[in-house]
């Protein structure tokens, strides 16, 4: 787990920096296709009765090409802001966006899952591998990129086709 230790009743500055190996069991749970560790620089302080959590996570995903589905490795380079308010277990449910339920015993933030969350999200929908990527031929799936098929497009169906039956008079 990672967990930010915050001092009791203290209004200074908590730094975390740390370098979270991918294959962390917290990461890998979420099935994140990390191919470089995650490199955390954040700064906690108080903000009212709640934590405001600062910084930045650094990292490379491995995402496939949406055309020809090779593997293209994207750097996620992020800022975070994520806030921890005290919450009872019915209010939980209510908190959104990146605002996170306060532990109510304990100094032990833990960060592993907004962390993992915020990961998630930062996670590219849609990735190509070039901008010039010819994808797979729908047909019998040879990359384009790499080799040309012999396959023989389908005529697409036009609106015209109805007309072109017709017989002239």
């Amino acid at each position: 787990m990672l967990k930010l230790l915050l001092p009791a009743g203290a209004r200074d500055e908590v730094r975390l920096e740390e370098q979270i190996p991918a294959d962390h069991r917290g990461l890998r749970d979420a099935a994140l296709p990390l191919s470089g560790p995650v490199v955390l620089d954040l700064r906690a302080r108080s903000v009212g009765d709640g934590v405001l959590v600062r910084g930045t996570v650094q990292t490379q995903i491995d995402v496939p090409c949406r055309r020809c589905l090779s593997t293209v490795t994207q750097p996620v380079d992020e800022t975070l802001d994520l806030l921890f308010v005290p919450a009872d277990a019915d209010e939980e449910e209510d908190l959104g966006g990146e605002v996170y339920p306060l532990p109510l015993r304990g100094m032990d933030l833990d960060l592993t899952e907004p962390i993992r969350e915020q990961l998630i999200l930062r996670t590219p929908e849609y990735a190509l591998c070039s901008e010039e990527c010819k994808g797979l031929c729908p047909q019998c799936g040879t990359d384009l990129n790499f080799a040309t098929c012999v396959c023989v497009p389908e005529a697409s169906p036009s609106p015209w086709d109805v007309l072109r039956k017709l017989e002239p008079n």
